[in-house]
């Protein structure tokens, strides 16, 4: 097996819990009291679009929420969904020791909506620990998609086998691994350590 030079890790589930997923558009509903089904139609219809850049947040909001009048604002709105964001906090400590070592190449690969995952690059400090933001809304494509793998391989000029891709969901290391990556499926974030230490990573 190739020496790993490469370490990707996904954000949402593996570093910081899940931006906007299925339980905080739930939660959003009870809290601001509007029809959840309703507003998952809608949201089904734009999310691949939000998540690849192609519409704001703005726009995501207008078309989701927004289109019948609300007793709430756009911007009450937007700082529920920034509370939804939070560290693993063990987690960001082992990419930081990682980080200090220098032994790896260390980037994120998510998908993530680009106001909201510049929100998490920033609020987290991330750009202390990561070189690169391979990001949905960044390369136009979402993970499990083949093509976002391959892309992220030629732009680093590096071969599937040196790198190590970590995420929390099967279908998405299961498409990494096709295109050459080695591959964690992090099934309970506190098993990160014990992987790694596994992987002679750490």
């Amino acid at each position: 097996m190739a020496k790993i030079t490469h370490l990707f890790f996904d954000l949402g589930g593996v570093c910081l819990t899940n931006a906007w997923d299925h339980i905080s558009r739930e939660l959003a509903a009870k809290q601001f009291r509007y029809d959840f089904e309703s507003s998952e139609i809608r949201h089904k219809t734009l999310f691949e679009d939000f998540e690849t850049g192609k519409i704001s947040l703005d726009r995501y909001l207008d078309e989701v929420i927004f289109y019948q009048d609300r007793e709430f604002s756009k911007n009450e709105f937007v700082e529920f969904l920034k509370t939804q964001s939070a560290a693993h906090q063990s987690s960001l400590d082992i990419v930081k020791s990682l980080a200090v070592e220098k032994k790896y190449c260390l980037s994120t690969l998510n998908n993530e909506s680009l106001e909201l995952n510049q929100f998490r690059i920033d609020k987290f400090g991330l750009k202390q620990y990561f070189t690169n933001f391979f990001s949905s809304c960044f390369l136009g494509l979402t993970k499990p998609h083949s093509e976002i793998y391959k892309k992220v391989l030629l732009i680093t000029q590096t071969a599937g086998e040196q790198c190590l891709f970590i995420d929390d969901r099967e279908n998405n290391t299961k498409a990494a691994a096709e295109c050459g990556f080695q591959v964690l499926h992090l099934e309970k974030v506190s098993g990160l350590e014990r992987e790694l230490m596994t992987r002679k990573i750490i």
